[in-house]
């Protein structure tokens, strides 16, 4: 059975776990489950998150909060979760066209977001500050144990790995990336012209327009939006038909 999971806490995404399972039942021809991840369940497909890493969470000092997602990478922790193919989205995302694409892949390796808009230079020049990130994990394929040992690398190192890496993405960079060759062992990566940034553009440097509707694409990520733009990809939802 193909699995879609998203993660949702607090009440900053309010509904738009309902939204995004109604998107993915209008883009996949085939069946799946969908459950959301969540520290407040009330619907069906809402699973309780766990809480044992929280007491590392320092609100002042790390983003722990954003780590809650590689809770499922250990698939034993959800045993309501069966099947051996996974596909995560984060909350603020836009469909333009059919996501069989995601279960078409070949499965050697699990598979995430290379940020094609951003300058690889400059990612370079950035790398020891830990700030621009190539690697994206607003979508993430895999199969079953495919992620375990992430997981068991953070679990068993909480208290250095929240400290050392403020975000999820800063921490699979400088772990599970090498930017010098511009290559992961760990996962493929989504090829260029399927996933773009609504606030940075899609392919460096010769389509960087942001806020711009690509819907040949398949995929349009929100992240990083803030203050007035926060609403930004509901007015999207509207205009994307």
């Amino acid at each position: 059975m193909k699995n879609i999971l998203c993660v949702k806490w607090g009440d900053k995404y309010d509904g738009y776990e309902e939204k995004l399972k109604q998107e993915l039942e209008l883009r996949l021809s085939c069946d799946f489950n969908f459950y959301c991840l969540t520290d407040k369940p009330e619907k069906d497909y809402h699973i309780k998150l766990p809480t044992f890493w929280d007491e590392y969470y320092i609100p002042e000092k790390n983003h722990f909060w954003a780590y809650r997602k590689f809770y499922m990478f250990n698939e034993k922790l959800f045993p309501r979760i069966l099947g051996q193919e996974f596909l995560f989205f984060d909350l603020d995302v836009v469909f333009h066209r059919s996501l069989d694409y995601f279960f078409e892949l070949e499965m050697d390796r699990p598979w995430i977001v290379r940020g094609w808009w951003n300058d690889i230079d400059l990612c370079r020049k950035n790398y020891n500050q830990g700030t621009s990130p190539l690697i994206n994990s607003s979508i993430i394929r895999w199969n079953r144990g495919q992620l375990k040992d992430i997981y068991n690398q953070v679990n068993d190192n909480l208290e250095y790995v929240f400290f050392t890496y403020k975000t999820i993405d800063n921490y699979l960079n400088r772990v599970w990336y090498n930017i010098e060759k511009d290559e992961s062992e760990k996962f493929n990566l989504f090829e260029k012209n399927k996933i773009y940034s609504w606030y940075k553009g899609n392919v460096f440097p010769m389509d960087m327009q942001n806020k711009l509707l690509r819907k040949d694409h398949l995929v349009c990520l929100f992240n990083n939006s803030s203050g007035e733009d926060d609403k930004a990809i509901e007015k999207v939802w509207k205009q994307n038909v």
